[in-house]
C-alpha cells in the first residue's frame, strides 16, 4: 500500500497513510506496470550532431532493440515502441549533422526492418540541420515546450537534386511533415505561407500564390506566414504543433511516457549494454570530499576505458559529504552516456542529507523496502541548497528522467508536492501547484493528497520510492539485486590505485601536519647548520610531497607553489644577504604560512559552512605543525649543542655569544686571521683565535677551508674577507 510520511522518520519506523485512497491506488497501479511497459517500449538516445560513425552505431543499436521488442511477450494488439530522443545538449543548436549520415539513418527507420514497430521522435532541445531527416522518418514527433526545429543555412541545398529528392522521399514516406514544409527547411530564401481556401488549408510558397488563386478561393484575411524567407526556416514547438507537424508537447521524458500510455519509468535508456553486463562496485561508506570525488571519477573512467566495464553499482552505506564535492560527483554521473555504462544506486539502509543527489544522478535506484532516502538537510546553507537544486533542475531531471517535483522536494523544504490524477485516462503525476497551473489543460487534473510536510524536505522509504517511481524496485539484499540485473558471480569492488591511496594519505590532515613540521624543521636546521645540507634536503622532500599531494588532490595549484617559493626566497634574502629580522623575513614567513593553508583548500575566502569547516581543518593542520616546530626548537637548543658532532657547527645563542671575550672586546679579533669551517654564503662558520665564530663574508662567497681576515666587528657581527696568508 502506498503511504506518505507525516513526519521525518528514522530507519525502521512505520509510516502512516494520508490522502485520497483513489489517488494512492492509482499511483501504485500505474507504477506496477513498469516492467510490462518497458517490455514493449525502448528509448534510444540520438546524439546530435550526427556525424562520424554515429549513424552506424545507432543503426546497430536499433537492430538490437527491434530484435528485443519483437521477441518480447506482449498482449495482442499492443504497440511496440521505439522512442528516439534527439539529444543536442552538447551543442547549442544541434547543427552540423552530415547529410549522408542522416540519410542512412532515416532510410533505415523507414525500411521493412522496423515493421511492427512504431517510432517516435522526441526533441527535448532545439534541433537544426539535416538531423531533421531522421525526425521526419519517424511515425510520430513529440517536442518539449521550449524546443524548436530549424532547417539548413545553405540555400544550395534545395538546388541539389539528391538533397531535395531525399527530403521529399522521407517526408512522403511518413506524411508527418508536409512536402512544402520539408522543402522550406532546405531552401531558406523562399517565403512559405499557409492559406485557407474553399477546399481547406494549403501550404504554398509566396511566388506561387497567384497561380493558386486561379483554381482556389483564398481567404486573404486568414493567410499565415510559416517561413519569412531570407533566413533559416525555423518553427517553435507551439508553431510546429499548430501546423500539425508535431503531435503533442510535453515538459519532459516522464510526460512523454505517460502520453504514450507507459509507466513513468518505462522510457529508460536502452538496456542493450546490460545484455552482457560487466559490473564493478563503487563503495560509498565515508565522507565524500574533493579527494573522494576525484578518486572515484578516475576509478570509473579507468574501469570503462581499460576494463570494458559497462555496469557501475554505487553501494551507499550511510555516507555523508561536502555539498560542493557531492554536486560535482553527481554532475559527472549524470553526464555518463547510458548506452556505454549503466549506473545503479543501491541503498540498503540510509541515504540522507546531500547523498540522495548522487542516487538521483544514477540511471536507476534500488533500495531495501525499509531503507530511507532523504531528510537531514537542516545543516545546508542557503548557497549550498541553491547549488544542489540547480544541479537537480538543469542536469539530473532532464538527463535521468527524474520527476522534477519529487527530486526538488528531497532538498527544498519549501517544495509542496501533491498527487494529481487525470480522471479521463487515470494518469497520475506528482506536481507543485505552480507546475500544475503551467500545464496546457490544468482543469483536467484533480489534486489529491499532499506528500510533503511544510518546512521539511521529503523523506521516503524504499517501498515508497518504488511506488512513486523514484526507485526501480526494492530488494532485501545484494543477491536479489544481482538477480534483478542478471549479474553473475560476485562483482569486484573498485579500489583506488596505490597512487590514489598515497595521495589521499599524504593530503589527509593526520599526515599533512607532519610533512609541514618536517619541512619547517628542515629549514630551521639548514639555517642553523649552514653547509651541511641535511636540513635543506629534508625540507625539500617534505614540502615537495605536501604540495604534490594537494596538487593531485585538486586543492593546490600554481599560485600556492609560487607564494611558497617567494616566501622561502625572502627568508634566504633576509638571513644571508640582509641579516636581521625585517620586512623580508616577516613577509616571507607570512607568505609561506598563507601558501600552506591555501594548498589544503579549494577557496581563498570561505563562503559556505563547508568552506568554514575546511578552513578550520587547514588552520589546525598548520597550527599543529607550528606547535611541533616550537617544541623541536626548544629541544634542539637544549640538547644538540652537547652533541659532539654538531656542537661546533650550531650557531651559538645570544647568551653564549656574550660569554665570549672576543665578542665583548672587539679589538681582540679585529684584524685577526682565521680559517673558514663552512662555506660563507655569505654567512657561515670560521675558526678565529681558536674559537668557532659566526661570520659574514664581504662581497663574494667564500668556500670552506679558506684563509680569512677579520676586517670589521660590530657587536656580534663579524665581517671577514679572504686572504692569501
Amino acid at each position: 500500500m502506498l503511504s506518505f510520511p507525516l513526519e521525518p522518520v528514522a530507519h525502521g519506523d512505520i509510516i502512516g497513510l494520508v490522502g485520497d485512497a483513489d489517488d494512492i491506488s492509482a499511483a501504485k497501479d500505474k507504477t506496477l506496470s513498469s516492467d510490462k511497459s518497458h517490455s514493449r517500449a525502448r528509448l534510444v538516445r540520438v546524439p546530435v550532431p550526427i556525424t562520424g560513425n554515429v549513424e552506424r552505431r545507432l543503426i546497430a543499436q536499433l537492430r538490437t532493440v527491434v530484435e528485443q521488442l519483437q521477441k518480447s511477450q506482449t498482449t495482442k494488439n499492443t504497440e511496440r515502441l521505439v522512442v528516439l530522443e534527439f539529444d543536442s545538449s552538447n551543442s547549442r543548436t544541434g547543427a552540423g549533422s552530415e547529410f549522408e549520415d542522416c540519410l542512412k539513418l532515416a532510410r533505415f527507420l523507414i525500411s521493412p526492418s522496423l515493421n511492427g514497430i512504431k517510432t517516435v521522435a522526441y526533441l527535448p532541445q532545439p534541433l537544426q540541420g539535416h538531423a531533421l531527416l531522421a525526425v521526419m522518418a519517424c511515425d510520430q514527433v513529440v517536442m518539449a515546450t521550449d524546443s524548436s526545429i530549424s532547417g539548413i543555412d545553405d540555400s544550395q541545398g534545395a538546388k541539389d537534386p539528391t538533397i531535395r529528392g531525399s527530403y521529399f522521399q522521407i517526408a512522403n514516406s511518413r506524411k508527418t511533415f508536409p512536402d512544402k514544409i520539408a522543402e522550406g527547411f532546405i531552401d531558406p530564401q523562399r517565403k512559405l505561407l499557409r492559406v485557407e481556401t474553399d477546399r481547406g488549408n494549403l501550404f504554398v510558397f509566396a511566388e506561387n500564390i497567384k497561380e493558386l488563386e486561379r483554381t482556389r478561393t483564398i481567404d486573404s484575411s486568414r493567410t499565415e506566414t510559416v517561413f519569412a524567407g531570407g533566413e533559416i526556416a525555423s518553427l517553435t514547438a507551439r508553431q510546429a504543433r499548430d501546423l500539425g507537424v508535431v503531435s503533442r508537447l510535453v515538459q519532459n521524458r516522464a510526460d512523454l511516457a505517460l502520453l504514450l500510455g507507459l509507466s513513468r519509468n518505462a522510457l529508460r535508456t536502452d538496456s542493450a549494454v546490460r545484455h552482457s553486463p560487466r559490473p564493478r562496485i563503487i563503495l560509498m561508506d565515508r565522507y565524500i570530499d574533493d579527494r573522494f570525488t576525484e578518486t572515484r571519477i578516475s576509478m570509473i573512467d579507468k574501469a570503462m576505458r581499460e576494463d570494458g566495464i559497462n555496469f557501475i553499482c554505487l553501494w551507499m552505506d550511510n555516507p555523508d559529504g561536502d555539498p560542493a564535492a557531492v554536486s560535482r560527483f553527481a554532475a559527472f554521473l549524470s553526464e555518463l552516456e547510458p548506452t556505454q555504462v549503466h549506473t545503479v544506486a543501491y541503498i540498503p539502509t540510509l541515504a540522507r542529507g546531500v547523498i540522495p543527489l548522487v542516487a538521483l544522478a544514477c540511471d536507476e535506484i534500488v533500495m531495501d523496502p525499509e531503507a530511507i532516502l532523504g531528510g537531514s538537510t537542516d545543516s545546508l546553507s542557503k548557497e549550498d541548497r541553491s547549488d544542489i537544486l540547480a544541479v537537480v533542475k538543469n542536469l539530473i531531471v532532464p538527463r535521468k528522467m527524474r520527476d522534477k517535483a519529487l527530486s526538488m522536494a528531497l532538498f527544498d523544504p519549501e517544495q509542496a508536492v501533491y498527487v494529481f490524477r487525470n480522471p479521463r485516462n487515470g494518469v497520475v503525476q506528482y506536481l507543485t501547484d505552480s507546475d500544475w497551473k503551467k500545464r496546457e489543460q490544468p482543469e483536467e487534473w484533480r489534486r489529491g493528497a499532499k506528500i510533503t510536510i511544510d518546512g521539511k524536505t521529503l523523506q521516503i522509504t524504499g517501498q515508497q520510492a518504488e511506488d512513486f517511481g523514484v526507485a526501480r524496485g526494492t530488494v532485501r539484499d545484494f543477491s536479489e539485486l544481482k538477480t534483478m540485473y542478471g549479474l553473475e558471480g560476485d562483482p569486484a569492488f573498485a579500489e583506488p590505485s596505490w597512487v590514489d591511496r598515497l595521495v589521499g594519505t599524504l593530503a589527509s590532515p593526520s599526515l599533512a601536519w607532519l610533512l609541514i613540521l618536517l619541512g619547517l624543521a628542515g629549514i630551521y636546521t639548514e639555517f642553523q647548520l649552514p653547509g651541511i645540507g641535511l636540513g635543506g634536503f629534508v625540507a625539500t622532500v617534505a614540502f615537495a610531497l605536501y604540495f604534490w599531494a594537494n596538487f593531485m588532490n585538486h586543492t593546490a595549484n600554481e599560485l600556492e607553489i609560487v607564494l611558497f617559493l617567494v616566501g622561502v626566497s625572502c627568508l634566504i634574502l633576509e638571513i644571508f644577504i640582509i641579516p636581521g629580522f625585517g620586512i623580508f623575513g616577516l613577509g616571507g614567513g607570512i607568505l609561506m604560512l598563507i601558501a600552506l593553508i591555501l594548498a589544503s583548500q579549494t577557496f581563498v575566502l570561505p563562503q559556505t559552512d563547508g568552506d568554514l569547516r575546511q578552513l578550520r581543518n587547514s588552520l589546525m593542520t598548520v597550527g599543529g605543525a607550528l606547535v611541533g616546530l616550537a617544541i623541536f626548537t626548544l629541544i634542539s637548543r637544549r640538547f644538540l649543542p652537547h652533541t659532539p658532532l654538531l656542537s661546533r657547527l650550531i650557531l651559538p645563542t645570544q647568551s653564549q655569544m656574550e660569554e665570549k671575550d672576543f665578542q665583548k672586546d672587539s679589538p681582540k679579533i679585529l684584524g685577526a686571521f682565521g680559517q673558514t669551517v663552512t662555506d660563507l654564503r655569505p654567512s657561515g662558520k670560521a675558526i678565529i683565535v681558536d674559537e668557532l665564530v659566526d661570520v659574514i663574508a664581504e662581497g663574494e662567497w667564500i668556500s670552506a677551508d679558506t684563509s680569512i681576515k677579520v676586517i670589521e666587528v660590530h657587536g656580534t657581527r663579524v665581517v671577514v674577507k679572504p686572504t692569501e696568508d
